[in-house]
C-alpha cells in the first residue's frame, strides 16, 4: 500500500520536485518524486515510520511558489504512472529557499550575513553563468577555490550535493562598502553584519545607497525622507511582509505571489495615506528577491522603516554610500506579473522563466530580444544570447529589427506578432488549427492562422509621432479647429506633441497628451487603476475597414480633453473602449474562417480593466493566452521555433 501526496505545480521548472527529492535523500527515506505538466506526485511506502517526520518538515523547507496550488493526499495499491517532465539542469535565478535564509540568519552558521547564499534548488545562480553546460568550470566562481568546509559539503549536503557554486565566507565572494571618504572591506562575520547595519541605518536617515545587487545596480531611498526627483517612477521595496496590509490592498493571490520565491514585479492598489502621497492610487510592488536586498531590508526594519524604494541604473550613478564586489554578474530583466482574480500572466521579463527548456524536432536557432533558442546536447534551451557558443544549425530565425548579424547562408527575419501567435499556440498544442488572434502591444493587430502561415488581417493604420498636429487637422472636418482649441488650452502640451522626435508609440503620445508623469503603457495603466467607478466614455477606436485609427484614438482624447474629463475616468474609458472594439470584431473574424480559437497576445492585455472587458466580449471563447511564457515581446523567441 503506497501514501500518496500530490500538490499542483503549473509550471515545467524542477526546482521544486528536485528540492523534494533531495530532502528525501537528507531524511533518508524512500520517495518517488514525480513531475508532470501540471502537478508534483510523492509516492511513499505507507507503513515507513519516517512519513510522518518527513512530512512535517517539507512544511519548513518548501518555499513559498508562484507555481504551487492545493495539495491531496490518498492511498493506492499502484504506483502513479504518469509522463513525467523532463529533467534539466539549468541554472535558476529565483530569491533563497528557507534553508538557505535560515543559514544567513543564524550567527553560528559559516554564511552568517552572507548575501551569496544559495544551494542547487534556489537563489541567484544564472548570474555567474558564462557558457553551457552549467558546471563551476562555465561560471565566474571558477576563479573561487571552495574552502574544506565547502569541499566537504558538496558530498554530504543533500541541498548542495556537487553545487557547482558552492562557497561561504571563507571562500567566496567579498562586499566592500564605499562612501565620500573612505573604503570598508567585510572580511568576516561581524564585518558582514556591520556593513548592512550601516547601509540600513543610512537609508533610514535620509542616505541614497547605491548597491550591486545580483539584479544589478539599484539606488534605494528611503521616499519618506529623500530628494529623490520622480520618486512615483521608483518601485516600492517592502521590507517586511507585517507592512503589505497596512501599506497596500491586495487580494489573496497578489500577497502570495510577492512573497513566493520567484519574487516577481507586481503593481497593486495602495492604501496607506502615506504611500498615496508618494506613489498615488498604485505602486509597481518588489519583496526582498535576492541575499543582498534580503539583509539590508533586515537592517531596515530594524531601523523602523516598513518600506524603502530603488530605481534600477547603472554603476555610475551618484549616491551617497556604495557597496559593491568585484564578481561579474549576468543580469536578467525582472519579470513583471498580472493577477485577475485566479488568473496569473507573466506581462515581460526574463527572470523566472527563463532559462527553460522546449520542445523542438527542428534544427533551427532563433534570436529575439537578446535571447536565443539554441539546441545543445540533443535539448532546446532558451537563455540570453551571451551563454550561447556558436553552433551549427540549418536555419536561423531572427527577428525583424534585431541587431544581430548571424552571417548564416538561410537566414530569415520574422514578425513580432507572428512569433507570438504562434507561442501561444503552440503552448495549447494547436498549431496546424486555424485561429484568429489579437496582438496588442503598442498598435493593435487582428491576425488570421490559417493552420500554416499567420496572417495580419486587420493591421492598424501606421502611426508616426512626428508632423502630428498636421495628421490630426487633416483628419476630418473640423479636426483643425479642434487643433486650434487645444492649443489655446494646452500651449505647453501642444508645442511638446509638436517637437516629437523619435519612434513613439500611440501610449507614449497619449501619456504626454494627459501629463502623466510615466509616460508609457505603464502610466496609462497606473492611472486606469484609480477609476472606482463604473462605465466609461467611449474613446474613438477605428475610422474605416474596422482598422484603429491611431490618429482618431488622440483626436477622441484631445475632445474629452478639453471637456475637462478626469485623467484616470480617461484612462479607464481607453481600456474600456478598446475591448468593446475587440469584443466585436473577433466573432466577425471566427465567423468568417470557420474557427472557434482565439489567441491575445502583448503586454497591453494586462490591464485590470481591458481584461476584465475582454473577458465580458469573448469569454465564451475562452480566449487563450501564454502560460509559461511571458505575453510580451519576449515570447517571440519560442513562438519562433513553429513559423
Amino acid at each position: 500500500m503506497y501514501f500518496i501526496l500530490e500538490i499542483a505545480f503549473s509550471s515545467p521548472k524542477n526546482y521544486i520536485a528536485n528540492l523534494i527529492r533531495a530532502y528525501g535523500e537528507q531524511k533518508q527515506i524512500e520517495v518517488d518524486v514525480l513531475q508532470t505538466t501540471d502537478k508534483i506526485i510523492m509516492t511513499f511506502n505507507k507503513e515507513d515510520e519516517k512519513l510522518e517526520t518527513f512530512l512535517l518538515g517539507l512544511e519548513d523547507i518548501l518555499p513559498a511558489s508562484l507555481f504551487l496550488g492545493k495539495g491531496k493526499h490518498y492511498f493506492s495499491d499502484n504506483k502513479p504512472a504518469l509522463m513525467p517532465v523532463s529533467k534539466s539542469n539549468l541554472p535558476v535565478n529565483i530569491a533563497p529557499c528557507p534553508t538557505c535564509q535560515k543559514e544567513m540568519f543564524d550567527v553560528s552558521s559559516r554564511r552568517y550575513y552572507y548575501p551569496f547564499t544559495s544551494c542547487n534548488y534556489c537563489g541567484s545562480q544564472h548570474q555567474f553563468l558564462t557558457k553551457y553546460p552549467y558546471e563551476r568550470l562555465h561560471t565566474t566562481m571558477k576563479f573561487l577555490v571552495p574552502c574544506e568546509a565547502c569541499k566537504n559539503e558538496l558530498n554530504l549536503n543533500a541541498l548542495r550535493k556537487d553545487y557547482p557554486l558552492i562557497s561561504c565566507i571563507e571562500c567566496g565572494i567579498g562586499l566592500r562598502m564605499l562612501d565620500k571618504e573612505s573604503e570598508h572591506m567585510a572580511l568576516n562575520k561581524g564585518d558582514y553584519r556591520k556593513l548592512f547595519e550601516v547601509a540600513g541605518r543610512a537609508i533610514a536617515s535620509g542616505k541614497t545607497l547605491l548597491m550591486k545587487t545580483m539584479h544589478g545596480y539599484r539606488k534605494f531611498f528611503n521616499p519618506n525622507n529623500s530628494d529623490i526627483k520622480h520618486i512615483g517612477l521608483s518601485t516600492l521595496l517592502m521590507a517586511r511582509a507585517e507592512g503589505f496590509n497596512t501599506h497596500l490592498m491586495m487580494v489573496e493571490q497578489e500577497f502570495n505571489a510577492l512573497l513566493s520565491i520567484e519574487r516577481p514585479l507586481l503593481r497593486v492598489a495602495t492604501k496607506s495615506d502615506e504611500v498615496k502621497a508618494l506613489y498615488g492610487s498604485s505602486v509597481l510592488v518588489k519583496y526582498p528577491d535576492d541575499g543582498l536586498t534580503m539583509l539590508l531590508a533586515k537592517e531596515v526594519v530594524t531601523s523602523g522603516l516598513d518600506y524603502i524604494a530603488y530605481i534600477e541604473c547603472d554603476g555610475n550613478e551618484e549616491a551617497d554610500f556604495l557597496v559593491d564586489f568585484d564578481m561579474p554578474i549576468n543580469t536578467q530583466k525582472d519579470t513583471k506579473v498580472f493577477i485577475n482574480q485566479d488568473t496569473k500572466l507573466f506581462v515581460s521579463g526574463e527572470r523566472i522563466l527563463y532559462p527553460t527548456e522546449v520542445q523542438s524536432n527542428k534544427d533551427r536557432v532563433t534570436v529575439a530580444h537578446d535571447l536565443a533558442c539554441v539546441k545543445i546536447d540533443n535539448k532546446s534551451i532558451v537563455d540570453s544570447l551571451g551563454v550561447f557558443d556558436s553552433v551549427d544549425t540549418q536555419e536561423l530565425y531572427v527577428l525583424e529589427g534585431e541587431d544581430f548579424e548571424g552571417g548564416h547562408s538561410n537566414e530569415h527575419r520574422f514578425e513580432q506578432y507572428k512569433a507570438s501567435m504562434m507561442s501561444v499556440l503552440a503552448e495549447h498544442h494547436k498549431v496546424g488549427q486555424k485561429a484568429i488572434g489579437v496582438h496588442f502591444d503598442g498598435s493593435l493587430h487582428f491576425l488570421y492562422y490559417n493552420g500554416k502561415n499567420v496572417i495580419d488581417a486587420v493591421p492598424p493604420i501606421p502611426f508616426e509621432s512626428d508632423n502630428l498636429w498636421d495628421k490630426i487637422s487633416t483628419l476630418r472636418e473640423g479636426s483643425d479647429r479642434l487643433v486650434e482649441n487645444y492649443q489655446k488650452a494646452y500651449p505647453e502640451v501642444w508645442e511638446r506633441l509638436d517637437n516629437l522626435k523619435g519612434d513613439m508609440d500611440i501610449f507614449e503620445v497619449t501619456a504626454i497628451t494627459l501629463g502623466l508623469e510615466d509616460e508609457s503603457f505603464e502610466g496609462i495603466s497606473a492611472e486606469a487603476l484609480s477609476f472606482l467607478g463604473k462605465g466609461g466614455l467611449q474613446i474613438d477606436t477605428r475610422v474605416k475597414d474596422n482598422r484603429f485609427d491611431n490618429y482618431a484614438f488622440l483626436t477622441s482624447i484631445m475632445s474629452y480633453q478639453l471637456g475637462d474629463v478626469e485623467n484616470n475616468f480617461m484612462c479607464y474609458s481607453i481600456y474600456e473602449s478598446f475591448g468593446d472594439y475587440i469584443g466585436e470584431i473577433v466573432p466577425q473574424l471566427c465567423d468568417k474562417v470557420g474557427s472557434n480559437i482565439v489567441v491575445l497576445t502583448g503586454e497591453t492585455f494586462a490591464n485590470q480593466s481591458l481584461y476584465g472587458r475582454i473577458q465580458r466580449t469573448l469569454g465564451q471563447k475562452n480566449p487563450l493566452m501564454n502560460q509559461n511564457f511571458p505575453i510580451g515581446k519576449e515570447n517571440a523567441v519560442y513562438g519562433a521555433l513553429y513559423l
